[in-house]
């Protein structure tokens, strides 16, 4: 069972490495949803931002106007390489995937209350947890590393 305040210690549940990984796996969908919702709005504002100004060079609108909308675009896609949410969308997406395969392997033990069975799925969740924070790290390094060659 699942306690209903994720500030209580995981530790003090009857399946404490059940507790831990199905936290870890809400954390991973949460933020996998809000970087779908981040990508696909910046995707959408982008497009937007761009037909708009080439609508606005089309009609003769005000040098002002015209620049603001590709300041705009030119912000929004600047911002897409910044928080590079398709790449976070898509790592935690994984990661959230990987823990679900480990919670049921975890629950079609018949001894997962038992010690074994509770290093193993901790040892699990360690494992997703730190190959993605790698992984993440890496990423931002070759953001940083671009952004300096550029």
């Amino acid at each position: 069972m699942r306690p209903q305040n994720d500030d209580d210690d995981p530790w003090d549940t009857p399946d404490p490495a059940l507790t831990l990984a199905t936290r870890q796996q809400d954390w991973y969908a949460q933020h996998r949803n809000r970087s779908r919702i981040a990508h696909m709005a910046t995707e959408i504002l982008l497009l937007l931002s761009a037909a708009a100004t080439t609508l606005a060079a089309a009609l003769q609108a005000s040098a002002w106007g015209t620049a603001t909308l590709a300041a705009i675009s030119l912000v929004l896609t600047g911002s897409r390489r910044i928080f590079d949410w398709h790449e976070n969308w898509i790592a935690f997406g994984s990661a959230w995937a990987e823990l679900r395969t480990a919670i049921h392997e975890h629950m079609l033990r018949d001894d997962r209350l038992s010690q074994a069975a509770q290093r193993k799925l901790v040892n699990a969740v360690n494992d997703i947890v730190t190959a993605e924070t790698s992984r993440w790290a890496t990423r931002r390094r070759t953001v940083s590393g671009d952004q300096k060659n550029s």
